[in-house]
């Protein structure tokens, strides 16, 4: 169930760009197996704390590294990276006030201000955020009948 970050945040680059291809696997990722464009996701606990007896308030990190598709028109510029418009990935985070809700998951986000790295062939962007995660609470079997003992006999009352 720790992974909801993760899965929430798939949906909502998703819900932004939806054909962009999306990695979750680490070891594909840096084996460097995967199509341009593609946005890479992985999230890290920062903390698990205890909210209220039914949820837990979990603050993570997460990093979103959008890989640049290579120009291949022309010969000149064979292979130069063609950007990612990312700015409706980030208009999209300040009109929801950096509280982003997963339809999916039933989680909403609270999302702190991004940090961005510019590369060659990709844009790295890391954000911290939390959320809170129900704890199911547990069934228990109530019981109905008692049986008691009164002058050697039993009873059920």
């Amino acid at each position: 169930m720790m992974d909801v970050g993760l899965k929430a945040w798939a949906e909502l680059v998703q819900r932004i760009y939806p054909g962009l291809p999306i990695l979750r696997d680490r070891s594909l990722w840096l084996a460097g197996q995967f199509d341009r464009p593609s946005v890479f996701i992985e999230t890290d606990l920062v903390s698990d704390k205890t909210h209220t007896p039914r949820a837990d308030r979990i603050i993570e990190d997460v990093g979103l590294v959008f890989h640049y598709d290579n120009d291949r028109s022309g010969t000149e510029d064979a292979g130069e990276p063609v950007p990612l418009d990312l700015s409706p990935f980030f208009l999209y985070l300040r009109q929801q006030r950096f509280c982003v809700v997963s339809k999916r998951f039933g989680i909403m986000m609270v999302i702190e201000a991004p940090r961005t790295r510019p590369l060659n062939d990709r844009m790295e962007v890391t954000f911290r955020y939390s959320y809170l995660l129900n704890i199911p609470k547990p069934v228990v079997e109530k019981i109905n009948t008692f049986n008691t003992e009164y002058d050697g006999k039993e009873l059920e009352s």
